[in-house]
């Protein structure tokens, strides 16, 4: 193999690698899919807090199921739940004194009306009365057998309370997704472009090749012819 072969199979493949990754890196970069539940549930530690001016929590929902490669039986989703069935629902009280009120919860379907209006509340699933939890975690279950949109109503305190007191925590379930942006066009481009960059670093490496061989051949030296002995 020549150099100058070498030359080329060393570089095309380091160039697809890095366009490989470049496509990665776009997909990477494209907005998660709203109705992959699973995936919103990444980083659960932030993705999944609610809160509004005095009452923060952490939501999660579960379904029965395992997920792939894991262990439990419980599948668990942020706010967008993928499919309906029986639906466990649980907030985390990250404030230490409001594991001290009672609260209250409530399960309701919601109609989003258009317009940006304000949802409205179709009917009732399921509701928790008022009680004090000093673990900190609130928990109830309904049966979810209709796609549509919920919402968790968490009241904060037995006594007649304001709207401050009350946390609305939104989901869906079975809502289909927007089609997630297709990352291979960026991939495709980013191999393209390393294909020809490899073509022309062949190319320029190609004539400075033959230049540094010119002068060898066009010196006017002429080489004495090679003698044998007779």
């Amino acid at each position: 193999m020549t150099h100058r072969s070498a030359f080329f199979c060393r570089t095309v493949p380091v160039l697809i690698g890095l366009a490989l990754t470049a496509g990665t890196a776009f997909g990477a970069g494209a907005p998660r899919d709203p109705g992959n539940g699973r995936q919103m549930y990444q980083g659960a530690s932030m993705s999944c807090l609610v809160a509004n001016d005095f009452y923060a929590v952490h939501f999660t929902a579960m379904q029965e199921g395992r997920y792939e490669n894991e262990r439990h039986e419980f599948t668990k989703y942020c706010q967008e739940i993928p499919g309906t069935g029986k639906t466990y629902l649980s907030i985390d009280l990250l404030d230490r004194d409001v594991r001290n009120i009672p609260v209250a919860l409530r399960v309701i379907e919601e109609d989003l009306g258009e317009g940006g209006q304000l949802p409205k509340e179709k009917r009732t699933l399921a509701e928790v009365p008022a009680k004090i939890y000093k673990s900190g975690t609130v928990e109830t279950y309904t049966n979810i057998t209709e796609p549509g949109h919920y919402a968790l109503i968490a009241v904060f305190g037995d006594e007649a309370v304001t709207e401050d007191d009350r946390l609305r925590i939104p989901f869906s379930v079975g809502v289909p997704s927007p089609v997630q942006p297709n990352r291979w066009p960026g991939a495709l481009a980013a191999l393209i472009g390393g294909l020809v960059l490899a073509t022309l670093c062949y190319v320029a490496y190609r004539n400075l090749g033959l230049r540094r061989a010119a002068p060898a051949v066009g010196d006017g030296a002429e080489k004495a012819p090679r003698r044998f002995p007779v």
